[in-house]
């Protein structure tokens, strides 16, 4: 097969997603090894500004199917999990149903943690314990369900046969079966 005939490989996501994402990604890890202080707090507000862009081009901003957001439901979920089970695998146009959830879920610990962060720094909570302690669960949760995500990339890549790290640094399919 020449060059001219091989098949063009389909657009997986945006340059903003990815842009978005590993920005996000960077700045959580930077905030996880630096615990308080002025750099703390504009990397967490900066973090939140990027989830509320992400989810405003999902929601209205982009035609890409990949980027667009859906609620997985208990049904996808299950069926999902059929097939990691069964490793025969439906095509999804970005995330499957578990990933789209955890998504979700980790843009939501970002903004409580803005909130909580916030919080402990305003005059009315200036002084109480709950706010920190609050925001240090929250953030073990986002550390845990990141490194849930990592895992997750890794088996997926490896039951699909996909390069699934490299589709969110490339904007072409890394399918290994074509």
């Amino acid at each position: 097969m020449s060059m001219s005939e091989t098949k063009p490989q389909a657009l997986i996501w945006t340059a903003f997603v990815r842009i978005t994402h590993w920005l996000v990604a960077l700045f959580v890890l930077v905030n996880f090894f630096n615990e308080s202080g002025f750099w703390h707090r504009l990397i967490g507000y900066f973090c939140l500004v990027l989830v509320f862009a992400r989810i405003s081009y999902g929601l209205w901003l982009t035609k890409a199917a990949s980027s667009k957001f859906y609620m997985p439901t208990i049904a996808n979920m299950k069926h999902h999990l059929n097939e990691i089970r069964t490793r025969i695998f439906a095509p999804h146009i970005g995330h499957n149903p578990l990933g789209q959830l955890a998504v979700y879920l980790i843009w939501a610990l970002i903004v409580a943690l803005a909130i909580t962060g916030w919080l402990s720094r305003t005059d009315a909570y200036w002084g109480e314990d709950w706010p920190v302690d609050l925001h240090l669960v929250l953030s073990n949760a986002l550390q845990g369900l990141v490194i849930l995500h990592i895992a997750a990339v890794v088996l997926m890549s490896k039951l699909q046969k996909k390069n699934l790290l490299k589709q969110m640094i490339s904007c072409k399919s890394s399918d290994t079966t074509r």
